[in-house]
């Protein structure tokens, strides 16, 4: 009998120890090496996605007109992370902010 419950115990341990590990993964694997994103969105007025440096400079804006994002997707959040790299990579060239509203993210949600 108490080998029986030793067994069980150490089956429930192992399967916790399982389990604590793949659920305790960080969420933020998909997270930018460089700068980050801040989407803002209201009630009946376009969302808008603005984009910033490390340095917390502002590099890119843009607004979606008639389109809400659910940044809890993972899906969004990778397409809002490929259009922080596209912004860094021409703020690098000219290292000055790159004009608002030229479609990148709009065409990543077209897809």
């Amino acid at each position: 009998m108490k080998t029986y419950s030793f067994i069980r115990l150490a089956l429930v341990a192992t399967s916790l120890l399982l389990s604590a590990a793949t659920f305790g993964q960080n969420p933020s694997t998909n997270a930018p090496r460089e700068g980050f994103w801040v989407v803002e969105s209201q009630p009946k007025k376009p969302c808008t996605a603005y984009f910033y440096t490390n340095d917390n400079q502002l590099i890119y804006q843009e607004a979606l007109a008639k389109k809400q994002l659910n940044i809890k997707r993972a899906t969004t959040r990778q397409r809002l992370n490929a259009v922080l790299e596209q912004a860094l990579r021409q703020w690098a060239l000219n290292q000055q902010a790159v004009p608002a509203n030229q479609q990148w993210l709009a065409s990543e949600f077209k897809r």
